[in-house]
Parts: C-alpha cells; sequence; structure tokens
C-alpha cells in the first residue's frame, strides 16, 4: 500500500487503489467552502475514476481532487 505523501496527482494511484497516512502522521479535511473541518480523521485515500477521495473515521468521503475539494490536514502524532 502506498502513502498519502507518495501520491501529488491522480494518476499516481490505479483506479481503487488506496494510499493510507504515514506511521506516525494523521490528516483531518478542511472544506474550502464552508471553512470548517469534517468530523473524524483520514483513515485512507482512494482513486476513483479521475478523482481522489479521503475516507475518514466517521464513515464519509469527500473529494480532495476537483472543484470544491477538501484539503488534506496533516497532523504529527
Amino acid at each position: 500500500m502506498k502513502f498519502i505523501c507518495d501520491v501529488r496527482q491522480v494518476t499516481d494511484l490505479a483506479e481503487g487503489e488506496k494510499a493510507a497516512p504515514e506511521p506516525d502522521m494523521g490528516y483531518e479535511l478542511r472544506s474550502t467552502t464552508r471553512d470548517n473541518f469534517e468530523a473524524g480523521v483520514v483513515e485512507y485515500v482512494v482513486r476513483r475514476g479521475y478523482a481522489i477521495f479521503a475516507r475518514t473515521t466517521a464513515g464519509k468521503e469527500f473529494a480532495v481532487t476537483g472543484k470544491n475539494a477538501h484539503v488534506l490536514v496533516p497532523l504529527g502524532f
């Protein structure tokens, strides 16, 4: 499995491939449209078509590429 830091563009992941947070690292998601953080931390990112989505521990997925995408905010543990 790849790490999130290895993903610079959509094509760095194959369709359906996942990338996990690095050891001793975590990520939160910040909305670019509402200026707030989403619930939970990122479990992994996954490629679906021409977009990358982040799945959180709250069980929700958010786009991290494209228009109105969420921003991955690194957290050091």
